[in-house]
Formats: structure tokens, sequence, C-alpha cells
């Protein structure tokens, strides 16, 4: 460990207590409430939504991964779980009306919801900068599609169209791209927009 490097987080915590008036990790939480809040919230404004879950939607992911930016993997990735729990609950509904399996339906709460969504918190991995900022997110948003194909080829095999019929494996990166990718350029444009604008916030 740096010795200097922890001063500087120590002093840089202090100062924030000082600005704020409240603990570093009590400020730390309620952002990352407050971050969650946003991302259901956007979630809900769909551009457009495909039939077994997925959808373009209005930047949802883009909270989510300044939190893992600022934060770091380690909280980003239990704020991204926390986000992916509240999801799944609010979704439960829907995805038992599609008749799966018992083992699907697990296989697609940890898939689709869990790891998918922890994965959104990995967008600090690199650290602080802007080649970073980018790099954090196309590598955390790459890991969500990874993880929602792995749900595509275990969960929803059932569901492969006669066309694809062979093809389970590229259906599921078609399918999980035709919405993830979209979905990624609009929140990277909108990440590149504000990034000096919030950058004290976000690297302070």
């Amino acid at each position: 460990m740096n010795p200097q490097s922890d001063t500087n987080g120590s002093a840089k915590r202090a100062e924030r207590k000082m600005n704020t008036g409240i603990s570093p990790n009590v400020l730390r939480l309620v952002e990352s409430a407050i971050m969650i809040g946003l991302a259901l919230v956007l979630n809900m404004i769909k551009i457009y939504k495909l039939p077994l879950g997925g959808s373009v939607t209005l930047c949802s992911m883009l909270p989510i991964l300044l939190i893992g930016y600022k934060y770091g993997p380690k909280w980003g990735m239990l704020t991204g779980l926390a986000y992916g729990t509240v999801k799944l609950l609010i979704s439960l509904g829907e995805i038992l009306s599609w008749g799966l399996t018992p083992t699907a339906l697990i296989l697609s709460f940890i898939f689709d919801y869990l790891l998918a969504f922890t994965a959104l918190g990995l967008a600090g991995i690199y650290g602080k900068g802007l080649k970073q900022y980018i790099g954090g997110m196309f590598t955390a948003v790459l890991l969500r599609f990874a993880f929602h194909v792995a749900a595509g080829v275990t969960s929803y095999a059932s569901w492969l169209p006669k066309e694809w019929k062979g093809h389970l494996f590229l259906y599921s990166v078609a399918y999980n791209g035709s919405f993830l990718l979209p979905d990624f350029i609009i929140c990277i444009i909108v990440a590149l927009l504000i990034y000096k604008p919030i950058r004290k916030f976000l690297e302070g």
C-alpha cells in the first residue's frame, strides 16, 4: 500500500465530511440509494421492449455505472446487486408468467438479474480519468451482456425460433445485443456529455 495515497484518501474523506457535515460512509449510502432509485425510474422510460425481457431505456444503467466509477468495484458491485434484486422483485410476476421450468427460472434470476446488474458496478475497475471512465463502463456493460447471453442459452432454449434452430448461442447474442447495444450507446453518449460537469463529484 502507498502511504501517500492512503493519506490523500483520508484527507479527501475528512474534507468531504467537513464540506457536507455527513460522514463519508453515510454519504456513500445515501448517494447509492438515490442512484438506485433514479435507475429504477429511468428503467420505466422504455423506448422499446422485447417479449422475453430486455428493453432500451433512458440511460437506466448510468446511475449504477456512475456509483461504480466513483466508489470503486467493491461498493459498485454491492450497489449493482441491490439494484438487480429490486428489479427482480418488481419483474417477478411477469417472469413467472413466461412458463419457465423451476431450473430455468433460477438460472434466469441469477444470470439476468443478480449477476448482470452486479457487473455494472465494475465501471470503476480501471481507476479515474476519462479513458478509464469510458473503458470501465464498456467493460461493465460487456460483462452484463455476457451474463444475459448465458441466461439465454441456459434458461430460454425452449423459446428458440425455428429459423434459429441449431444456433442457440448466436440467437442469444442477437437477442440480447438488439436491446443492450442501443441502450449502451445512449448511455455512453449521456455519460460523455455529463463527465466534465460532474467530474468533481465523481473524482473528488
